[in-house]
């Protein structure tokens, strides 16, 4: 039988031209995908050396002129701009204020590095922790990965610096920012926030990438590639692992247990100094990656992260994490470079805080960045004898104040009554002249505290802390006077301790976090 060949209609032509189409744009979208997963991995990537406009040795002051601002779009009608007092209404002058000597700018760091934040949480597949009633990042480093020269670098940071939550108010230790910035309740704000303060350890470079993962995560992923055969430096205990296992010194193979017990274990750790742990940390982190490449098994990451998925977070894409991959099979186990930003720790009040090791942390940057840092200035011991003497209680007049005005501030101007708008310019005036005094000494302390305070820099504090004690007593008289012209509306708590309770008032720490 003989068959006719049927013509194509015009309206099939067109359908069929669309389908080969998109076709076509599909095979050419996966080649350029694969392409920069293969070749030119760091072209997924955002560029993540860019510096930050924020300063790195006086920070950023804890206050401004209209109060402390949490974050930028915040909606809070209490941080609104508050009206200046009356212009006839005489005001006592400003107390003479220290001069501040700003930092210099950071220069422009290497490129084509880019950063991802590998934070672990001391968390429990039940959720329960190990570190009071909040889990902490109790691992922090960051891998600064640099796709142009193909060198890897592992930098820890050491969890016990006192900081400053980026766009909060108060002072925490680092392994709490992440609380702050919601913990398990928000993990993926925990981790960004973590990242934000981070980059201030790493003189502002960006870190735009994380992992982050809980105990099961290690336990399970450990477990999904047969356990790792490992020299052990120091024995693991049984309170260190989840099942109560023990391990000696020696040769052993380790499950994920072995490994979680290892990677927690505190020997060495001096005088609660963690950079013994985090360096064991890097070490087993190069040796799990040694295996998965010498038994061809890096290409299996996406499933092993799939097997993980509820305990691990990340915030970054498949392509990423597969031009990773690639990336990683290119390079060898040997060539990864390990550093570590600690320093001395000290237990002055209540908690014990790791004050960094300026140069450390300066030849650190220099090496890995190429970036001529400045020190932190928040980051010492000094710092800390001014925030207890005399800097939370500063705060805290500064922020009940703030509230005063908020709620002060919804009677409208004109229907406040001349004893009102007299009382409202004088507090107005002692909030300021306190304001000023508290940014000043702030940054000044920050400045001289770096390379340590001489005899004179001691007197000088000492008298500045007599001035702030002054206006401090000065703006409670006034507030009173305000409230009280205004019918008491809300309850002033001059009186609340603020010594070794500060972190739980929230006139100083805005968040809470539980360090037992």
């Amino acid at each position: 039988m003989e068959y006719k060949r049927k013509k194509m209609s015009k309206k099939g032509k067109i359908i069929l031209f669309i389908i080969l189409a998109i076709l076509a744009a599909l095979l050419i979208w996966g080649g350029i995908r694969v392409y920069k997963i293969l070749v030119k991995p760091h072209t997924i990537f955002d560029p993540s050396t860019t510096v930050t406009t924020e300063p790195t040795a006086a920070e950023t002051p804890a206050f401004d002129i209209i109060g402390y601002l949490p974050t930028d779009d915040s909606n809070d009608s209490s941080l609104e701009d508050l009206p200046t007092p009356p212009p006839e209404t005489p005001v006592p002058e400003a107390t003479e204020t220290p001069k501040v000597t700003e930092a210099p700018a950071t220069e422009a760091p290497m490129s084509g590095i880019v950063n991802i934040a590998l934070l672990g949480v001391d968390a429990r597949k039940n959720g329960s922790t190990t570190s009071g009633t909040m889990p902490h990042t109790d691992t922090l480093m960051v891998v600064a990965v640099n796709f142009g020269t193909k060198e890897v670098s592992l930098v820890s940071v050491a969890r016990d610096c006192l900081t400053r939550a980026p766009g909060y108010l108060g002072y925490y230790k680092l392994n709490g920012i992440f609380n702050v910035g919601g913990g398990m309740k928000d993990p993926h704000g925990g981790f960004q926030l973590t990242c934000r303060a981070l980059e201030k350890y790493l003189g502002n470079v960006s870190v735009q990438y994380y992992y982050g993962v809980d105990y099961q995560a290690v336990v399970d992923l450990v477990d999904a590639i047969g356990g790792i055969d490992y020299d052990l430096d120091i024995p693991v205990g049984r309170r260190y692992t989840l099942d109560g296992s023990y391990y000696g010194r020696g040769w052993h193979h380790l499950d994920g247990n072995g490994v979680l017990g290892y990677l927690r274990m505190r020997t060495g750790v001096t005088d609660g100094l963690d950079s013994a742990r985090t360096e064991r940390q890097r070490r087993m982190l190069v040796a799990v990656f040694k295996k998965l490449k010498d038994e061809g098994k890096l290409s299996t990451v996406p499933d092993l992260l799939k097997i993980v998925d509820k305990h691990i977070y990340t915030n970054t894409t498949t392509d990423q994490t597969l031009a990773l991959i690639n990336f990683a099979m290119q390079i060898e186990p040997e060539s990864i470079r390990s550093y570590s930003i600690s320093g001395e720790m000290v237990k002055n009040y209540t908690w014990r805080f790791c004050f960094l090791d300026q140069q450390n942390r300066l030849d650190v940057l220099k090496t890995v960045y190429g970036i001529n840092a400045t020190p932190i200035g928040v980051d010492t011991a000094d710092y800390e004898h001014f925030l207890y003497d005399s800097g939370f209680a500063a705060m805290k007049y500064l922020n009940i104040t703030k509230k005063l005005f908020a709620e002060v501030n919804k009677t409208p101007e004109s229907e406040m009554s001349e004893e009102q708008k007299t009382a409202y310019a004088v507090c107005w005036q002692d909030y300021t002249n306190l304001l000023e005094l508290f940014d000043n000494v702030d940054a000044w302390t920050q400045d001289h505290c770096i390379v340590g305070l001489t005899k004179d820099d001691k007197q000088q504090r000492k008298e500045y802390y007599s001035q702030l004690k002054q206006l401090e007593t000065k703006l409670e008289k006034s507030a009173d006077s305000l409230n009280a012209a205004f019918g008491k509306p809300i309850k002033l708590r001059w009186n609340q301790r603020v010594d070794e309770f500060y972190m739980q008032v929230s006139d100083i720490n805005e968040v809470y976090v539980d360090f037992r």
